[in-house]
């Protein structure tokens, strides 16, 4: 297979994971390799593929009849997936989309019909491997410093303002949750602290109209001229709007449950690109963040206030803590580094090799 040229369509499920998961490797393949890589919305898919299409990737669908139709065609299969989404958590994740047990059924159904699985972390390896007998790979998310980029812009600041930022979806309710006393507590103690979050929080108004439409305001017990809101947008334009955010300290809190392990330290990641030193939870983090050199981490709310605390004060400490975690991202997390381990994968696949 060597020689080979390899020609893959990918089809997303609507969110903006493919930004992490597949565009950099697309654009990489497509302008450097003789494979081809095209990226599009399973929307588009009409019982039809290009023509010499070797490989299709799903990411996160629902379809046996696709994946028959993708063989049919004369394309071998690879299921991809960021997510532990079939048996997880419970109710008490309340903002979490919980999967019936028939669409289950069907998901697995889909995943068993194709030749491949592609997982981004060993626990989610051994998770699906309960539910289905196929080669599953396992590829961590990279950062993909094309897309991402490097550093900060340059917003002068007329304050002694520190930005404390978070940023996120709602299935982080109870992560959120979690921390909402620590941050109280930091800034009570530090009258020249903010609470910055994007995304998900809700917006901040005491008509429950607002509420409605943007969400549960989670952080109601912090001050509102404490905390500032910023809505999300779309994955292609979230690098500038993370700058534009203009953070001098980012939070990565996750409960201690069986889906946050399933997860990847995106968070810290995107905060280290920039140069921003972090606090993390141990849940994900501990194995990756080098505690008081990359990042700090957390385990209890005692040590999120004190280390909260301890980059509030120190300037100095703020950019010694960012900068060594923007060069182990450059150096360990950084996808050009890293991108022969999908055309591996594909080769395998074409090969039908089998995986353990």
């Amino acid at each position: 297979m060597e020689d080979k040229e390899i020609n893959i369509v990918f089809f997303g499920n609507g969110t903006a994971s493919h930004a992490w998961r597949i565009n950099g490797i697309a654009k990489w393949l497509n302008e450097e390799t003789p494979h081809a890589c095209y990226v599009t919305n399973w929307t588009s898919w009409n019982n039809s593929l290009p023509e010499g299409t070797d490989i299709v990737i799903l990411e996160l669908l629902t379809s046996p009849e696709m994946v028959d139709k993708c063989h049919e065609l004369g394309a071998k299969v690879i299921y991809e997936v960021d997510d532990a989404f079939l048996d997880t958590y419970g109710k008490e994740r309340k903002n979490l989309d919980h999967v019936d047990e028939n669409h289950k059924q069907k998901t697995i159904e889909t995943i068993s019909k194709c030749d491949a699985m592609i997982v981004t972390n060993q626990v989610l390896k051994d998770n699906f491997a309960r539910f289905v007998d196929i080669p599953i790979y396992v590829i961590p998310n990279y950062v993909d410093l094309n897309w991402y980029g490097e550093g900060k812009i340059n917003i002068e600041r007329t304050t002694d303002e520190v930005r404390i930022g978070w940023f996120g979806s709602r299935g982080h309710l109870e992560d959120l949750d979690m921390i909402v006393p620590a941050i109280n507590q930091v800034l009570e103690k530090y009258k020249n602290a903010k609470f910055v979050y994007c995304g998900f929080g809700g917006m901040s108004s005491d008509r429950m109209v607002t509420e409605v439409g943007w969400g549960e305001d989670i952080f109601k017990d912090i001050p509102r001229d404490r905390r500032e809101f910023a809505v999300g947008v779309r994955e292609d334009i979230w690098p500038m709007k993370h700058r534009a955010l203009d953070l001098d300290i980012g939070i990565a809190p996750l409960v201690d449950d069986y889906f946050n392990t399933c997860k990847t330290p995106i968070k810290w990641m995107e905060y280290a690109a920039l140069g921003t030193p972090s606090v993390c939870s141990p849940t994900l983090y501990e194995g990756v963040v080098e505690n008081e050199v990359t990042g700090f981490i957390a385990h209890d709310i005692g040590e999120w206030v004190r280390y909260l605390s301890f980059l509030v004060e120190d300037v100095n400490l703020r950019k010694s803590v960012g900068a060594a975690a923007r060069e182990t991202v450059y150096n360990l997390h950084n996808l050009q580094n890293h991108r022969e381990e999908w055309v591996d994968v594909f080769k395998k696949v074409l090969d039908g090799t089998r995986h353990s």
